[in-house]
């Protein structure tokens, strides 16, 4: 990259010493002859410059944010135990049943 930048600037430091300009004296002044078709090569030279400076320019990358995704909630449905069933007989001749049960 730095030699094409080197190049292209060598060739206008060139181009600018082939267009001086030249004094012929004739005894009344300097005439300054020079040329009315020197546009091609500054355009020419113009348009290489904007071509690498065209390739310079870094593309821009679109990062998509993170999706984050929330696990749906287990629910474990606890099961109750229970104790087998006791018969309790009291005095008075009444049966009472009973258990215990957990969850």
């Amino acid at each position: 990259m730095k030699r094409i930048i080197l190049s292209m600037l060598l060739l206008a430091v060139a181009g600018t010493a082939s267009a001086q300009w030249r004094h012929h004296h004739h005894g009344h002044g300097p005439t300054v002859i020079y040329r009315d078709n020197n546009w091609a090569a500054p355009l020419i030279l113009g348009g290489i410059v904007g071509a690498v400076i065209a390739n310079q320019q870094q593309s821009v990358v679109v990062q998509q944010p993170p999706v984050y995704v929330q696990p749906q909630p287990v629910y474990v449905q606890r099961q109750t135990v229970c104790t087998e069933w006791k018969e309790i007989q009291y005095p008075d001749g009444q049966v009472y049943r009973e258990r215990t049960c957990t969850q």
